[in-house]
């Protein structure tokens, strides 16, 4: 019986330190709950391909739930740059016909926090790829896929911490 009694006492012991951890899911600053997203600055003369970053950014935000997009008197602000787009062919057939293409975007990000002007997130090169056939797919539909796919890294490093 006296064997039991340790037993019983570790059990009862890791039931309940088991339930004090948490975990939130997000890296972010305690309190902070919103960003402002400035327009992206296209510098590669892409200009509609960062309006439409600038509006995935605020819908993956949106999505992610970790920060709410506001207008303005944000408590954190993402600045980024669209830094890379590239149209390249992959594979061509005997006769040089390209039967798929690689589509690249790439942005460098600053994500800060406001109330300290503590520099949360800092990343260059934050890039999506898309690989397309030109058969079934056009190349603005590859640059959408490749864009969100950026956007959604780019988020996914600003709330978590990494």
């Amino acid at each position: 019986m006296s064997f039991f009694r340790p037993l019983w006492a570790i059990l009862v012991s890791v039931s309940v330190l088991g339930g004090c951890y948490t975990f939130s899911g997000s890296g972010l600053p305690s309190g902070l709950k919103t960003v402002e997203i400035e327009q992206v600055i296209d510098e590669v003369r892409q200009s509609e391909l960062a309006d439409e970053a600038t509006r995935l950014l605020m819908e993956e935000y949106l999505r992610n739930g970790a920060l709410r997009p506001v207008d303005a008197d944000g408590q954190s602000l993402l600045k980024t740059r669209l830094t890379q787009y590239s149209h390249v062919p992959q594979q061509a057939d005997a006769s040089g016909n390209v039967s798929r293409f690689r589509v690249t975007v790439g942005f460098d990000a600053k994500f800060v926090d406001l109330r300290d002007e503590t520099v949360l997130f800092e990343g260059n090169g934050v890039s999506g790829t898309w690989d397309y056939d030109p058969a079934t797919e056009t190349e603005s539909d590859a640059r959408t896929k490749a864009v969100k796919a950026a956007v959604r890294k780019l988020v996914d490093n600003t709330v978590s911490g990494w």
